[in-house]
C-alpha cells in the first residue's frame, strides 16, 4: 500500500508540481579559515510535507549535501577528496518512501534553482581556485545524493517503479552534471 501512495505521489508531482521552492545561497570563511559556499531549496512535496535540500563546499574540496523532509534527514553525502563520496540514507521506516517523493519532486524545476543558487556568481568564480575546488566538491556530493535517493526511492517502489526514481535521478544527475561541471580545469 505504501509502495503504491508513494508511487502515485511521484507520478502526481511530475505531473503538476504543487510547489512554490524557496532557495538560499551565501558564501562565508569557517573559523578554520576555509572559503565556504552553500545553497539550499525548500519545496513542498505532493502530500503537503517541507522537503529540503542543502548543499555545502569549500575550498579544501570537500562538503556535504542533505535532504530532509519535515526537518529530519533522510539522505546524506559527504565529499573529501582523501576519502571521496560517503552516503547515508535514513533507516527509519517510512524514509525510503520520503525519499523517493523528495527526489521526483526535486527533478521537477527546484533541482535547476538550487544548482544555479550554488553555482552563479562573478564570471571568474568558475575558474579561480577556490571556485574549481568548490563546484568539484559539489558535483561530486550532489551525484552521491542523487544516487543514494534513487537507490532508496528503488527500494521502496520496487522493480516498475524504479523507472520512475531512475528517470528523476537521471533528470537531476543531468542538472547537476551542467551546472557543477563548468568549472575550468
Amino acid at each position: 500500500m505504501l509502495t503504491h501512495t508513494v508511487f502515485s505521489l511521484a507520478l502526481s508531482a511530475s505531473v503538476s508540481p504543487p510547489y512554490q521552492p524557496l532557495v538560499l545561497a551565501d558564501e562565508y570563511t569557517a573559523p578554520d579559515g576555509h572559503r565556504t559556499r552553500w545553497a539550499s531549496v525548500t519545496y513542498t512535496l505532493p502530500d503537503g510535507q517541507a522537503a529540503e535540500v542543502v548543499l555545502i563546499a569549500d575550498d579544501a574540496d570537500r562538503g556535504d549535501g542533505y535532504v530532509y523532509v519535515d526537518g529530519e534527514a533522510i539522505v546524506h553525502s559527504s565529499w573529501d577528496a582523501s576519502r571521496g563520496v560517503e552516503n547515508w540514507t535514513s533507516t527509519v521506516p517510512g524514509s525510503d518512501g520520503l525519499a523517493a517523493a523528495a527526489l521526483i519532486a526535486l527533478s521537477d524545476g527546484p533541482a535547476e534553482e538550487l544548482l544555479d543558487a550554488f553555482s552563479e556568481g562573478p564570471q571568474e568564480f568558475p575558474c579561480s581556485e577556490w571556485g574549481k575546488k568548490v563546484l568539484r566538491a559539489g558535483r561530486y556530493i550532489w551525484t552521491g545524493m542523487v544516487a543514494a535517493s534513487v537507490g532508496a526511492c528503488c527500494v521502496e517502489t520496487a522493480f516498475f517503479g524504479c523507472a520512475l526514481c531512475s528517470g528523476a535521478g537521471a533528470m537531476a544527475g543531468m542538472a547537476g552534471n551542467e551546472a557543477l561541471g563548468g568549472y575550468c580545469d
